[in-house]
């Protein structure tokens, strides 16, 4: 389960961004957070996708896909940010 709430934290933190009005945090500072979410994102699909290697070159297949699953959740708020968002 950690593999798919705690990475799904990013992708909808993006999107009740995009859902607050200007007057609550001001057009400069939405784009600021949302570059600085799917930033933080970026770096843990990263870490997340080294983590993957290492368990499928110890043999724990089963755990590696678990962390691409977590990897491609935090792949979203990229694909959110230039697609239908941006």
């Amino acid at each position: 389960m950690r593999h798919l709430f705690l990475p799904s934290i990013a992708p909808a933190t993006l999107i009740l961004l995009s859902f607050t009005p200007k007057t609550v945090f001001g057009c400069a500072n939405r784009g600021t957070m949302a570059l600085a979410i799917v930033f933080l994102a970026m770096v843990a699909a990263v870490a997340t996708t080294v983590k993957s290697v290492l368990e499928k070159n110890q043999g724990h297949r089963e755990e590696a896909n678990w962390w691409i699953v977590t990897t491609l959740i935090l792949l979203t708020p990229i694909v959110l940010l230039v697609g239908p968002l941006g």
